[in-house]
């Protein structure tokens, strides 16, 4: 049996930031070793999944999802403990729910550095895994120099820095120690988190890891290999109900068509590297797989953008109903992308300067906007299924969709065909036709159903957020006639409807485990979560729980009645 046979089966899982978690051993924020004792909880409730954000070395930033590698692993992960190091900041009573990670790094790597001046293989085993994997000498050689010119965008450095075969070479001409260094360090984690991949498989607990779709403009990837990606544009959302000027997420979107002729070369090492520590990975954002949406690199709002690729309407098509592209380009509405032809803004209908318009200039106006739409469908689809195939080639490891928000029907029916684990939210899964809640028996098979989300509010908090005759439907659907009474009571009932469900896996935020009073979650629950989408916020990306992982793995009545609940929804 495979060991995607193996792990395709009816499971449950626990789903955690790593940072978040603390041990005694821990430095200020939860670290790789730091899984082991959170699988044996894990495990001693029931649950044979564990899903972590991701790993990669965020620089100066916060989000996991805004890195300066696309393979590095952050060195606030790194266990000082587990390297025989111990420093005078931990402390036995957690004050806070917030970390500091600048701070954790920068402590983490004094440390890291002083052991490295110390061990007397340290350059060998830095020299051996530069040499394993070619990925590290460009993320070294950024790294040193994101450090000397303190985290400044790469495009600001000096000229002879910004190339990056003549940066590289500097680096290991001039900076060759502190290039080591670094190389040793992602050793360091390399080797601690694929040893908890093999203590994890003892256990029959399996580790599932999340790539991030994109990368921050700033980073070794675009340094390297900027053919790998269109800077002249930015990737984020449309306009939808809950942002009227959509999301700019700010990163440069790939270039699938050069990617493509590679055979997705890069996207191939990336995978080759997650599968030295994990099982599962999640694939962030799989919508930008088929097409994503593209925003000018001189725009702040995400309005003046489109999906890509897009055909767009010719110079011709213009001229066919008597229209000139350019007096609409002047008026923004639509923008030239390549060749002669022409893309239409996402609400270029609701500009003044549209509505504006004579009522026969519109007839012939907007039916240009639609014009290749099934073209460009049938492109989408075949475009994400190829990179989606090239993914199954690439690894074993079991790969899972993040496929939320508007997702286009052409797009579900394809991950539904590939049978492409996507993602349910309970509080979303509802009807097309009338939007009641969708019952339990009827959830897609192929899909995780989950409470809560990274992005989302708990779902205590979404519960409470709900109002009169919306709160009274809910009430009825999830407990029928029982009336619980206490947060206590809805929080459980809506784990247990969570695992109920037919999806094949069922993974749970701990913060939606944690459902008896004295964690103080449930009644408080905005003050837990990890981050919210479109914000500045400096809480974002900086949770922490309040408890070490030696007195959650004491708490047998939580254990025990989280163990009852995943036996009696027969998963694993």
């Amino acid at each position: 049996m495979s060991q995607i046979d193996t792990i395709l089966k009816r499971r449950a899982g626990v789903f955690i930031s790593l940072s978040s978690v603390l041990t005694k051993h821990s430095f200020e924020c939860g670290d790789i070793s730091s899984l082991i004792p959170m699988a044996e909880w894990a495990k001693s409730c029931g649950f044979s999944l564990l899903q972590i954000l991701p790993l990669n070395d965020t620089g100066n930033g916060n989000s996991p999802y805004s890195s300066i590698s696309a393979y590095a692993i952050d060195p606030i992960y790194i266990s000082l403990h587990d390297l025989g190091l111990e420093t005078s900041s931990r402390r036995e009573r957690i004050g806070s729910h917030k970390i500091h990670p600048q701070r954790i790094r920068e402590i983490k790597l004094k440390c890291l550095r002083d052991y490295f001046t110390k061990r007397e293989s340290a350059k060998d085993e830095a020299s051996k895994f530069l040499d394993r994997f070619p990925w590290a000498y460009s993320y070294v050689a950024f790294r040193v120099l994101y450090d000397l010119y303190e985290g400044k965008d790469w495009t600001e450095w000096k000229e002879e820095h910004r190339n990056f075969q003549a940066g590289k070479d500097f680096v290991f001409a001039k900076e060759r120690e502190t290039a080591f260094f670094y190389a040793f360090v992602q050793s360091l984690a390399f080797q601690q988190l694929s040893t908890v991949k093999s203590k994890l498989e003892e256990m029959s607990v399996f580790l599932k890891g999340d790539m991030p779709i994109l990368t921050s403009r700033n980073s070794a990837d675009v340094w390297e290999s900027p053919e790998c990606f269109q800077l002249d544009l930015k990737a984020g959302a449309p306009p939808d109900a809950f942002s009227e000027e959509g999301q700019n997420w700010g990163f440069p979107i790939l270039n699938w068509e050069y990617l493509r002729k590679t055979d997705y070369l890069w996207w191939r090492n990336r995978v080759e590297y997650l599968e030295h520590f994990f099982h599962l990975f999640r694939i962030d954002h799989v919508i930008g797989m088929y097409r994503i949406w593209a925003i000018p690199a001189e725009e702040s709002s995400a309005r003046k953008g489109w999906f890509s690729p897009q055909m767009g309407a010719s110079k011709e098509e213009f001229a066919s109903v008597g229209l000139d592209p350019e007096e609409f380009v002047q008026r923004g509405l639509i923008r030239k992308i390549f060749g002669d032809r022409y893309i239409f803004y996402w609400d270029f209908w609701k500009e003044a300067t549209y509505q504006n318009l004579d009522e026969s200039v519109k007839s012939r106006l907007f039916p240009l906007s639609e014009i290749h739409l099934k073209e460009d469908e049938a492109h989408w689809r075949e475009a994400g299924e190829d990179i989606l195939s090239a993914l199954d080639r690439f690894t074993q490891m079991v790969p899972c969709a993040e496929d939320l928000g508007a997702v286009p029907g052409f797009i579900r029916d394809s991950l539904q065909k590939r049978e492409t684990l996507g993602i349910d939210v309970v509080r979303w899964t509802r009807s097309l036709e009338n939007g009641t809640y969708i019952q339990a028996k009827d959830y897609r098979r192929n899909a995780i159903s989950v409470l809560s989300t990274h992005d989302t509010s708990l779902s205590m908090d979404w519960w409470d957020s709900l109002t009169l005759g919306e709160k009274e439907y809910a009430h009825e659907f999830f407990f029928g006639n029982s009336l619980p009474e206490t947060s206590e009571e809805i929080q459980l009932g809506l784990l247990k409807f969570a695992l109920s469900t037919n999806s094949l896996f069922s993974i749970q935020m701990l913060q939606d485990l944690l459902y008896p009073s004295r964690y103080g979650i449930q009644e408080d629950p905005k003050a837990h979560r990890i981050n919210v989408p479109g914000t500045e916020n400096e809480s974002n990306w900086t949770y922490r729980f309040s408890f070490h992982l030696e007195d959650l793995q004491r708490d047998f009545e939580l254990s025990q009645t989280l163990r009852k609940l995943i036996l009696e929804s027969e998963r694993l």
